[in-house]
């Protein structure tokens, strides 16, 4: 008998247990990085048009961030493989009381959307998936005329870490390099028009606000250090491509 090749995607979240599920529901202040999670978000809300607009989030999980968008106002379908995943996300909907979210339990590259979305997001998800082609296929297909797809993924070198490493090793999911050149080629083949590449905003933001300024000794010192910064940040933005960017593409 043939092994189901995303087995370890549905099971995922019932191998990880309450105590796994917990952490992931109380994100983005669970997680160690914190900070790059409300960074993106920041990103992401001037990157959306303002609410009402309908976003499907693939990819979901456990859904902290479908019901982070549906607090805003946007009509949000959730979409995940693994059915724990759906049901902590619509416990989770249903124990805050959060109007707008949608949760269905469905396979992102095979994903039939009952009408168009305004914008599809993968965020730390499409690196997870089985045919990478096929998913990017799938949100194009989701997608009004004129729609966004936003992705937020790791870049080269993802794949080697040792907690990719390690959850490959016990828990049997695809943990892929998925840089942003590579999801716009296949973008391109799936049918996007345009597409542009940004940087991570953690990465913008601490090049400007970072500890170091807390040991400036005077005004003088702390234009120097706000100087370098800025430098520092120009440098970055010129490279900025191989440094896990995400992008966007539209329809």
């Amino acid at each position: 008998m043939q092994t189901d090749p995303k087995q370890g995607e549905r099971e995922y979240f019932a191998r990880i247990g309450p105590a796994g599920i917990a952490h992931s529901t109380g994100k983005p202040f669970t997680d160690d990085h914190c900070e790059v999670n409300l960074a993106n978000m920041t990103a992401l809300f001037h990157l959306l048009h303002s609410p009402p607009q309908r976003v499907v989030e693939f990819g979901c999980g456990v859904g902290w961030l479908s019901l982070f968008l549906a607090r805003r106002g946007y009509a949000v379908t959730g979409v995940d493989i693994s059915p724990d995943a759906i049901a902590a996300a619509c416990a989770q909907r249903d124990a805050q009381r959060v109007a707008g979210a949608t949760f269905v339990v469905a396979d992102y590259e095979e994903f039939a959307a009952p009408q168009p979305f305004d914008c599809a997001l993968f965020y730390d998800s499409l690196h997870h998936a089985e045919d990478e082609r096929a998913a990017l296929r799938c949100a194009h297909r989701s997608l009004r005329d004129g729609g966004m797809l936003i992705a937020f993924e790791p870049g080269y070198g993802h794949s080697e870490t040792d907690a990719s490493v390690r959850a490959v090793r016990e828990y049997g999911v695809h943990e892929k390099d998925m840089p942003a050149g590579y999801i716009v080629r296949l973008g391109r083949e799936a049918g996007f028009r345009r597409h542009v590449f940004l940087p991570r905003p953690h990465d913008v933001v601490r090049r400007l606000y970072r500890p170091a300024y807390g040991r400036a000794t005077g005004q003088a010192d702390v234009f120097f250090r706000y100087v370098l910064g800025k430098l520092r940040l120009i440098r970055f933005m010129a490279h900025h491509r191989r440094k896990a960017p995400f992008v966007v593409l539209w329809k």
